[in-house]
């Protein structure tokens, strides 16, 4: 098994838990990387899709998106890519009103859930209770579409913290 951290708008690796989450993984012998995406500040769909055609992504692979990089899981799976499990956090399927997103063409197209869903049997969404930039609603929906249930925790705003033990423990309860 293998795992791939896909940050958002503006990420990068050493921000909140990612490179946290890549060590401890990559201690239990789950090889994890981060990929470091063009252009984090202006994202563009089909670039960081490009990008990722240097990564092993099949089916003994869990991918783990925050914020823009669930929305890129999303998009990923609706190419046909399988894959073993996916953990969205701070999940969202609109452009939110923001002009960066709405010229990443992220969301130019409407999410094919019935394809999305053929390429990846188990989905978990994780939804910050008091993230500044999605509400609970956002959450909801992508848990709504994809038949499960929207995991409401009390973390510090938009995941940003330097530590996730309760999504380590579910990755690695996977193995």
């Amino acid at each position: 098994m293998n795992c791939l951290i896909f940050y958002g708008l503006e990420g990068y690796e050493q921000e909140n838990w990612f490179s946290w989450l890549k060590e401890e993984l990559n201690k239990t012998g789950i090889k994890t990387e981060i990929p470091n995406f063009p252009d984090s500040d202006n994202p563009d769909l089909s670039g960081w899709l490009e990008y990722l055609n240097d990564y092993q992504i099949d089916e003994n692979t869990v991918l783990v998106g925050h914020s823009l990089g669930a929305v890129l899981i999303l998009r990923l799976l609706e190419k046909g890519i399988k894959i073993k499990a996916a953990f969205l956090a701070a999940a969202f399927s609109h452009d939110l009103g923001f002009e960066v997103l709405k010229k990443s063409n992220f969301f130019r197209d409407k999410f094919n859930w019935e394809k999305i869903k053929e390429n990846c049997s188990y989905f978990e969404v994780l939804t910050s209770q008091n993230d500044p930039y999605l509400k609970i609603e956002d959450g909801e929906a992508v848990a709504e579409k994809l038949g499960v249930e929207n995991q409401v925790l009390d973390v510090y705003r938009h995941f940003n913290m330097k530590e996730f033990p309760l999504l380590f423990e579910k990755i690695e309860n996977l193995k």
